[in-house]
């Protein structure tokens, strides 16, 4: 659908500007366009390591800004959760080949809702490898988010870890979601929690329809024992802090009333 919706609006923009017209500025004009519409802001947070933060607006709500991270490492350029949507993720990958010089070759999920999973097919459509918890498909799918094609077998027990180039993914356990993973970038001391930590201020636990309290309180101890040397942690939403950040989410689960996961 993607595919269709991308190659038609590039053969509107062509025959807007004449049959003479060379494909690439089609391209061109549609990048250009989307950017507009969909922008984007890179935060610079360390050598090699920027925040992307973009905006998505439901019915009814002021636009809810949305994280995640871009890592370069040589040729090879991370990004930890796309935009919340396809066309902002389309407007994500050109602001980080505009910005870096590199397009983007790998694609870290970290867990199943929307605003982490509803870019993933404009990723895999450019050629960028996807990683993510291997129940993650599957959950996305049930709940009728575009599903990543690929996941990490290695993610699937609590408490397990792997590398993804020169980062590390680990998945602490059920928490805001049952498949939500974290990354750490161990040259720059980041940690990127996503939404199993809430952003600086924040004074509620937000959607908790797949999160399990108690166990949520689990991973995010063990989660804060296993990086004691981060600097910076990032939020999926809102903003950053440092590991105080853990301590404030531990506090509003301590405040929390028992809410059941679905099953």
């Amino acid at each position: 659908m993607l595919k269709q919706s991308l190659i038609l609006s590039a053969f509107v923009l062509a025959a807007c500007s004449g049959s003479d017209a060379p494909t690439p500025k089609a391209e061109d004009t549609f990048l250009t366009k989307v950017q507009a519409d969909y922008p984007v802001t890179l935060s610079k947070i360390a050598d090699n390591v920027w925040v992307h933060t973009t905006h998505y607006t439901l019915p009814g709500q002021s636009p809810i800004p949305s994280n995640g991270l871009v890592v370069v490492d040589g040729d090879d350029v991370t990004l930890v959760d796309g935009a919340w949507g396809e066309l902002a993720t389309i407007s994500l990958l050109e602001k980080v080949r505009i910005e870096t010089g590199k397009p983007v070759t790998k694609l870290i999920v970290t867990h199943h809702h929307a605003d982490r999973t509803a870019g993933v097919d404009a990723a895999e459509w450019q050629g960028v490898q996807v990683f993510t918890h291997p129940d993650t498909p599957a959950l996305a799918a049930k709940a009728g988010f575009p599903a990543p094609n690929t996941s990490v077998a290695a993610l699937k027990a609590p408490k397990s870890r792997t590398k993804v180039g020169n980062l590390e993914v680990a998945y602490p356990g059920h928490g805001h979601a049952s498949d939500n993973l974290v990354v750490y970038v161990p040259s720059a001391g980041v940690l990127y929690a996503g939404c199993a930590v809430r952003g600086a201020g924040v004074k509620t636990l937000g959607n908790v329809e797949d999160a399990n309290l108690s166990e949520w309180s689990k991973s995010l101890a063990w989660v804060k024992a296993t990086y004691p040397k981060t600097q910076i942690v990032v939020p999926g939403h809102g903003k950053g802090a440092n590991l105080s950040l853990v301590d404030a989410t531990l506090a509003l689960l301590a405040d929390a009333e028992p809410v059941e996961p679905k099953p």
